[in-house]
This record gives C-alpha cells, structure tokens and sequence, in this order.
C-alpha cells in the first residue's frame, strides 16, 4: 500500500514538473521584449455589435499594447465619442479612467466614473455605458478560463 501511494505522489510530482516546465518554455517564446524606448498606441476603429449602440455615435476607437505570453491578460487604451450603449463582457475586465467620464448601469446599480477612478467588470456581464462627452480609459483583460468564470460571484 506504501508503495502504490508513493508511486501516485512520485507521478503527479513528475506530472506537475512536465506542466511548470513547458509553462516556462511557452513564456520564454512568448514574451514581449522589454521596452527601450516610449511607446505611443496608435488608436484604431473598433467595430462592435451595432445592436449595442442605444444612443447617439460613439466611435469607438483601441489599441492594445500588451498581451501575457499565455494570451490570458490583454491591456490597452479605449476611448469612445458622447453616446449610450451597452458593453457585454466577454473576460473579467478591470478599467482606470484617464479623461472624461460615464454614467454606468452595472448589477443592479447605478454610479459614475471620472478621471483617476477604476472599475472592474466580470465576465457574462453586461453594462449600460452613458458617455456625456468623450472617455479616455485603460483596459486589462484576464480570460480565467471558462470552469474559472462558471464559480467565481458575481
């Protein structure tokens, strides 16, 4: 009986070695060179579902700047024109604003976001974005995973 939990312990020890390995070796193919000098994104149109949009002409514009070397985590910059539209949730999203401001419907509740604040927006969730002016905001995506996402609150 020793034998055989030694031999279980032994092989998922082996087993959890060969998957922290070849995560190392995805990174280290995947990683992002290290920067040496400023970066400066250039924004381009996003198209979305035009049944998002409820009011007015946000033209939305993007540009990521960073991407995990697993694919998981994306970050970039976002901005938008005065509108109201809804924004469906794909991956867990976090945002800082940088300019301007929102008025948001999210879970139930309502409240606003200016310069200098941050939220953070789950995945299979859905807001009402009501844009008065123009918003400038950062944006970093995380994809947990699918069995991730199906127990995480909401």
């Amino acid at each position: 009986m020793k034998r055989i939990l030694f031999n279980c312990i032994a092989g998922a020890a082996i087993a959890l070695s060969g998957v922290h390995l070849y995560s190392i070796a995805q990174h280290r193919n995947n990683v992002s060179a290290p920067s040496d000098s400023a970066a400066h994104p250039q924004l381009k149109p996003l198209e979305v579902n035009s049944s998002w949009v409820i009011e007015g002409k946000p033209n939305f514009r993007a540009s990521e700047f960073f991407k995990s070397s697993d694919g998981k985590t994306t970050s970039g910059i976002f901005e938008c024109d005065a509108s109201t539209f809804e924004w469906h949730y794909s991956h867990d999203e976090a945002i800082y604003i940088l300019e301007g401001g929102v008025e948001l419907e999210y879970l139930g509740k309502k409240f606003s976001l200016k310069a200098g604040d941050s939220a953070f927006f789950r995945a299979g969730t859905v807001a009402r974005w009501k844009v008065p002016q123009h918003i400038r905001k950062t944006w970093t995506l995380y994809d947990a995973g699918r069995l991730e996402r199906k127990f995480a609150p909401v």
